[in-house]
């Protein structure tokens, strides 16, 4: 009899996308920061690689929220950084 669940390697992922193009209360998780200058930064206000947040405000600045502190992050930046969504998310 064939599994009923398909194996995991087989299981839809979801693509990283610009955190500027999230939906106004989505959660995510951080993919990747594609300006390295700003790295450092973001890092040190708690967006560290894979950290969940909920984008809060798109806008200059965008609001996101990371461990229960909200970050303001100017909309040039916002649109370096690629999350994942969640799929309870999606919209």
């Amino acid at each position: 009899m064939p599994p009923l669940t398909p194996p995991v390697a087989a299981l839809p992922s979801r693509a990283a996308v610009p955190l500027t193009t999230v939906p106004v209360g989505a959660t995510a998780t951080l993919h990747e920061v594609r300006d390295a200058a700003s790295r450092p930064v973001l890092k040190s206000l708690g967006l560290t690689d894979a950290c969940v947040l909920r984008l809060c405000k798109v806008g200059d600045p965008c609001i996101v929220l990371v461990r229960s502190t909200r970050i303001g992050i100017s909309r040039d930046v916002a649109q370096t950084l690629y999350v994942v969504t969640h799929a309870d998310d999606a919209r």
